[in-house]
């Protein structure tokens, strides 16, 4: 096996993207010049945008070709023509839901400039197909080729598959119904409490004291933390932004670094690896960052079909439905299978559904439900990414998010003249009845859609007198907010925490930035711990002192957050294996929903508590041993960046980039959220930290995870790792001759 792996190792360097030197391919019009920093980021220099979205589209391909195949198969449920079998009820469930018609949908509705922009972005990648000297590892092993298609639905089709995973609550509505059915509507209630009280974030205009005194609510999403400091707050007197969008634990990372110029744009930071442009990241101008709003932009509909299931009433009349006949190829195989999609006027409809997301859980539907989602119809204009950069004032910024369409985003921004900004983005259902918290009649016209509420009447707001903003997927209107953009937004544990930070003092920097982005002190600790008599000494002994950070070296941390577990299962106990799978996934919705209420009404006896928490402690001594003193958070929580490929037996010595021992939970603002039911595998993560200075560019930190290459044989695959860890930030050179004194490499792209 060593050999083997040699051999495989030895290939993938050998399928590298030049550093340094110079390469001619087909296709440009003009030379491009690529500088590299230590940290093997790009910084691109071309003639024009039409040559900068090719080397753009060249370098990624170098970086990250199996990455970009594999995202274009997944969205357009191709998996099985690569993996055969294995993938075929994914690729099912990606027809079903339809991301790949969506991805026809939206790129009909792309401008000439989109299209533009992806088309040469796809020729840059076919361009170092066609020169590169060996095809990257993964091929190797598969023995399989690259295959990227030409039509631009395909690509879409990652945009449309991009906002399908920060979109919501259609599984939420499933889960209310199943508590009702299985445990009837009191206990229902007790474990998913009515929604209210939710606090405002501080970008919607309320005091930010007032969001440390309130309950939290359940979350949607993965999450992602940003706020922007007026210069009245910082010690240079220009503003700070600071963003970490959270993102599933993957290797590659979901982001891949660039610095990016050309005359009419020039911009740096991340780009979604599947397209043009950079997504979050500065201008000499400006900076901006993006956290999920959450709105709820899913209904379920509750179908009457026919006797046959050949159409749906609506309206009194028996309306046909649609059927999509979905052809997958399946590797090994003669002869397609045809899936066959049947959908509503609202949607397809759905047959089963996921629950879980490092060990996924297919359940069955015996309820005829259809989805409709915003998604299917509206996403991202490629173009728009041009639109962010290109702006010279706040209000110029407003209206190029307009293009946002779904997944919503909360956009924070900061600019050098010293303006900071919020703008909540998104189609947002209006909703003449219901309030897309439960499934509604679907043979109605009284629960349909009545538009999207007005690009104008979205929370916005722009340099706030207490000099901050803050989003961290909470909540981002007051009650008296007159329109419903969702229910089910993100507990402002990680929201309240940061404003707690920034209030402390007026003379922030990049540091006390990176600080808070390091921030692993649990408010839902400090709040609910007082608040439990523990009868257990040991357990008190632990406590005793203890200041609530979520540490990896943390005793108290692990016996505390096994603690939880325990008491959610004893809260579902009764139910359904499956059910109680569903309801403890998302570990929220006990931890801050249902907790905080059943020890406001005392219906926790002492009894259950003693139980919960000396079967937390027996875990403990069997996963750690029996002296507490030795007990660390880290080593039950743990993060595997993982290559696809490194899931195969003997593979993990050249696909698995880091198995790391993390400290905080989905509500420490350095996310590291695991799920209810199972391990305390780690299985979000922020997936990109920076904070821009908007008083001298040069000095903004950044990092990513692991690295900006996918090729394991690349010194660039995992070398940010420890850092990432630690907290550490690097720098993010911006200025002409700062970059130049950065680069470690230079490489010239000339036609050919």
């Amino acid at each position: 096996m060593p050999d083997f792996l040699d051999g495989l190792r030895a290939g993938a360097a050998a399928s590298a993207f030049p550093a340094s030197g110079e390469i001619t391919v087909t296709g440009l019009h003009a030379p491009v010049e690529v500088l590299r920093d230590r940290f093997g980021v790009a910084y691109l220099s071309a003639d024009s945008l039409e040559d900068l979205w090719f080397a753009q589209g060249l370098v990624t391909a170098g970086e990250r070709l199996f990455q970009v195949d594999l995202a274009l198969k997944q969205a357009n449920g191709r998996l099985s023509e690569l993996f055969g079998d294995l993938t075929l009820d994914d690729d099912r469930s990606t027809r079903t839901i339809g991301i790949n018609r969506a991805g026809v949908t939206v790129a009909a509705g792309w401008d000439d400039t989109s299209r533009a922009m992806i088309a040469r972005f796809r020729e840059g990648i076919r361009a170092w197909i066609d020169a590169m000297p060996s095809p990257p590892v993964e091929y190797v092993l598969l023995d399989a080729t690259p295959e990227l298609p030409d039509d631009d639905a395909s690509w879409a089709a990652c945009w449309a598959m991009f906002s399908w995973g920060l979109s919501g609550n259609w599984d939420l509505e499933l889960l209310r119904v199943h508590l009702v059915a299985e445990l009837g509507p009191e206990a229902a209630g007790r474990l998913l409490p009515p929604l209210s009280g939710h606090p405002t974030a501080p970008a919607a205009g309320r005091l930010a004291g007032d969001l440390l005194d309130e309950l939290p609510r359940p979350p949607r999403g993965q999450g992602s933390n940003e706020w922007a400091l007026a210069g009245t707050r910082t010690a240079s007197g220009k503003p700070l932004l600071a963003n970490d969008p959270h993102l599933l634990v993957q290797q590659p990372g979901a982001w891949l670094e660039f610095h990016l110029r050309a005359p009419g744009y020039e911009a740096r930071g991340v780009a979604a690896p599947f397209a043009p442009g950079i997504v979050l990241g500065t201008t000499a101008h400006h900076a901006w960052g993006a956290t999920n709003v959450g709105g709820d932009v899913q209904d379920l509909y509750l179908e009457r079909l026919n006797e046959d299931r050949t159409a749906a009433l609506y309206e009194d009349v028996w309306e046909p439905l649609t059927a999509h006949q979905e052809e997958i190829l399946v590797r090994g195989s003669d002869e397609p299978i045809v899936h066959e999609v049947r959908a509503t006027r609202h949607g397809p409809i759905l047959e089963s559904y996921l629950t879980g997301r490092l060990r996924p859980a297919r359940q069955l539907l015996d309820t005829t439900y259809a989805l409709r989602w915003v998604g299917a119809e509206h996403s991202i204009r490629p173009s728009a990414l041009i639109d962010v950069a290109n702006v010279g004032s706040f209000e110029e910024f407003r209206r190029a998010a307009r293009a946002l369409e779904c997944p919503g985003q909360n956009l924070v921004y900061a600019d050098v003249d010293g303006t900071i900004g919020y703008q909540c983005t998104g189609l947002h259902p209006i909703r003449p009845a219901g309030d897309g918290s439960v499934p509604v009649p679907g043979w109605t016209a009284e629960f349909e859609w009545q538009g999207f509420v007005p690009f104008e009447e979205l929370p916005s707001a722009v340099d706030p007198g207490r000099g901050y903003l803050v989003t961290a997927n909470d909540r981002i209107h007051a009650e008296a907010y007159p329109h419903l953009i969702g229910q089910d937004f993100h507990a402002p544990d990680r929201a309240a925490r940061i404003t707690e930070l920034l209030e402390a003092r007026s003379d922030h920097t990049v540091d006390t930035c990176r600080a808070i982005q390091s921030d692993r002190v649990s408010l839902a600790a400090r709040a609910l711990l007082p608040r439990i008599s523990l009868a257990d000494a040991r357990a008190r002994d632990l406590f005793q002192g203890w200041d609530h950070d979520l540490a990896a070296d943390s005793a108290a941390a692990a016996l505390w957050e096994v603690f939880i577990d325990e008491l959610a299962r004893r809260a579902v106990v009764g139910a359904e294996e499956a059910l109680v799978a569903e309801y403890l996934t998302d570990r929220e919705l006990f931890r801050c929903r249902a907790l905080p209420s059943l020890l406001d009404e005392g219906a926790l006896s002492q009894e259950q508590l003693d139980d919960a928490l000396g079967a937390a402690w027996d875990r403990c001594v069997d996963a750690m041993g029996p002296d507490p003193a030795s007990w660390r958070w880290g080593d039950i929580h743990r993060a595997r960046f993982v290559h696809p490929l490194g899931r195969m037996p003997g593979l993990e010595p050249l696909f698995v980039a880091a198995e790391l021992a993390l400290g905080g939970d989905e509500q420490t603002v350095n996310n590291a959220g695991f799920e209810g039911d199972g391990p305390f595998d780690v299985y979000v993560v922020p997936s990109w930290r920076a904070v821009y200075d908007l008083s001298n560019l040069d000095d903004s930190r950044g990092i990513l995870p692991t690295g900006q290459s996918g090729n394991p044989a690349s010194p660039h695959w995992n070398d940010q790792t420890d850092a990432w860890a630690a907290g550490e930030l690097r720098p993010l050179p911006f200025s002409r001759s700062a970059v130049a004194a950065a680069a470690r490499g230079r490489l010239t792209v000339t036609p050919g």
